[in-house]
């Protein structure tokens, strides 16, 4: 804990409450966030943005300075990191979170979100809360939860229009257990990598696809080594910024209600941003030669009708709860059934 000395100056060193309040009023508290996606990631500018409003709201008391582009480490580098103490704050895609609380393999079940709408309620909302429980008794603060995006299929091997088409294909994926079933339930053949490793991995041909928002691939010049798009939106990630939960909990209380409304405000100036982006870059694709296909209704029951077994192999106590995948869907007023009607 050597870094909560350096930065928490005058906080008299695991004083109570209102010692730590009086010790770092009026001194600069220097704290990095780091996270993996480009610069230009409307993720990436949700966090520049939400260090922007701690600064305002601190009266400059507090400075986060933010690094992307995984120039401290990979997602879970990154974020063990803030467990652990030796980074204050990171970003991360939930699906890379799923060893902290399985709570995410709920978020990750293939087409429990039918809509942008829906990922609002649940985050926002009780099940969205339950999750930052969890997270607060293996070390983390959660902060606020960035728009990542629907996930798409892409590949440069050939069009897909149906799970037939996918067979054999050698796909990228995170370490997300419900995402790899994902792929083997398509009939793929799931290689979970980095997401800093998956441009070159695509270009040796160590994997063929991956699946992703199109704004995270086109931010990331992911379309150079990609011919191909299917619009199955077959998963939906959240990002989440976590602090360490020792750190917050040694500020003052108004440094910590600033942190929180920061946090709350930069979430939504972000997902405005990134619905807007993420239909820009689509048009980008197309643009750039990525030939991109929107599968019929039929053909989208036919994906549907494949991630069925993923929901019976994780919906099982120990895996997605399945008392808290039912607290999803009664957040958003629908049942499994409905899902694949």
């Amino acid at each position: 804990m050597a870094f909560m000395a350096s930065i928490l100056v005058g906080c008299g060193g695991g004083g109570d409450k209102e010692k730590a309040a009086e010790g770092d009023k009026g001194k600069v508290i220097k704290m990095r966030l780091a996270q993996s996606k480009a610069d230009n990631h409307p993720v990436s500018q949700g966090y520049v943005k939400f260090a922007e409003l701690v600064k305002e709201k601190t009266n400059g008391e507090i400075e986060i300075q933010v690094f992307n582009n995984a120039v401290l480490g990979s997602d879970r580098e990154c974020i063990e990191g803030a467990q652990k103490g030796t980074l204050e704050l990171a970003g991360s895609s939930t699906p890379n979170m799923a060893s902290f609380t399985n709570k995410f393999l709920a978020w990750d079940l293939p087409y429990i979100f039918a809509d942008k709408e829906e990922v609002y309620k649940v985050v926002d909302g009780e099940p969205g809360q339950a999750v930052a429980k969890d997270l607060e008794e293996r070390g983390f603060k959660v902060i606020f939860f960035p728009d990542y995006g629907y996930r798409q299929f892409v590949n440069n091997a050939k069009e897909v229009k149906v799970p037939a088409d996918i067979v054999g294909l050698k796909v990228r994926t995170t370490n997300s257990p419900i995402e790899i079933a994902d792929y083997k339930a398509f009939g793929a053949n799931p290689t979970p990598i980095a997401w800093g490793e998956t441009f070159t991995a695509l270009q040796q041909g160590t994997v063929q696809g991956e699946g992703n928002s199109y704004s995270l691939l086109w931010d990331s010049k992911h379309n150079e080594v990609l011919k191909y798009a299917t619009e199955i939106n077959y998963n939906y990630s959240s990002d989440i910024c976590v602090m360490n939960k020792k750190l917050f909990d040694s500020l003052s209380p108004e440094h910590q209600k600033a942190i929180m409304e920061a946090g709350q405000e930069a979430m939504q100036w972000q997902r405005e941003l990134a619905n807007k982006r993420d239909a820009e870059c689509k048009e980008e694709f197309i643009k750039y030669g990525i030939k991109v296909y929107e599968p019929t209704a039929e053909e989208m029951k036919l994906w549907k009708d494949a991630a069925k077994v993923v929901w019976d192999e994780f919906v099982v106590p120990g895996q997605a709860d399945p008392e808290y995948v039912d607290s999803i869907l009664a957040t958003l007023g629908k049942t499994r059934e409905d899902i694949f009607k």
